[in-house]
C-alpha cells in the first residue's frame, strides 16, 4: 500500500480537493489506456470522448469538438493530432468553406471506434459498480459541484462565511 500523500492527512485537506481529483483522473486515464491497449487499440483514453463524438456525429471541425466537449481548443487540437498520427482520423477540406478542415474517422478509426465503444460499455458498468461500492455517483457529484461553483464561486462562498455574524458558544446552543 502506498503511503498517504502529505496533504491527504492534513487538516486543510478539503481545500485541496482538486489535487485528489486530479490524481483520480490520472489513475482513471492510466487504467483506461490499459483497457484500450489490451483490446489492441491505439486510442489514448483521454481522446476517447473525441473519438466517440466524431464516430457518432460525423464530420466535425476542431471548433465543433471544442464546443461539444467543453474542452480548450489547444487540448482538442493536440488530441486530434495524436489520433491523426495513429491513422484514426483524417482531415478533409470542408466543401462549403475551403479554409475549414473537417475531421472524420478513417476506415481504421471506424474499426477501432467500434471496439472502443464495447470497452466503454464495460467501463460504464464497472464505474456503476464502483459508485455502488463507495455510495457516490462521481459523475453526478462532479456535475453537482460544478453547478454549485457556477452558482457561487469559491471567493463568494468564503466571503459569505467570513461575513456571517458569529454566535458565541452559549448562543449556538440556544438557537438549535
Amino acid at each position: 500500500m502506498k503511503p498517504q500523500p502529505f496533504i491527504d492527512a492534513h487538516a486543510l485537506r478539503h481545500a485541496f480537493v482538486g489535487n485528489a481529483l486530479a490524481r483520480l483522473v490520472d489513475m482513471i486515464a492510466e487504467q483506461g489506456d490499459a483497457l484500450l491497449n489490451v483490446a489492441g487499440l491505439n486510442i489514448p483514453s483521454r481522446a476517447a470522448s473525441t473519438m466517440l463524438l466524431i464516430e457518432e456525429r460525423g464530420d466535425l471541425s476542431i471548433a465543433d469538438i471544442t464546443r461539444e466537449l467543453h474542452q480548450p481548443h489547444q487540448l482538442v487540437a493536440q488530441r486530434i493530432d495524436l489520433l491523426a498520427e495513429e491513422g484514426l482520423v483524417v482531415r478533409v477540406s470542408d466543401p462549403s468553406d475551403g479554409r475549414r478542415k473537417i475531421l472524420r474517422l478513417s476506415s481504421k478509426g471506424k474499426k477501432e471506434a467500434a471496439i472502443m465503444k464495447e470497452r466503454l460499455q464495460g467501463a460504464a458498468i464497472a464505474f456503476d459498480g464502483i459508485f455502488d461500492e463507495i455510495g457516490v455517483n462521481l459523475s453526478e457529484a462532479a456535475e453537482a459541484a460544478s453547478v454549485a461553483l457556477e452558482r457561487a464561486n469559491l471567493t463568494e462562498r468564503i466571503n459569505a462565511v467570513n461575513h456571517k455574524p458569529r454566535l458565541k458558544k452559549n448562543q449556538r446552543a440556544t438557537t438549535r
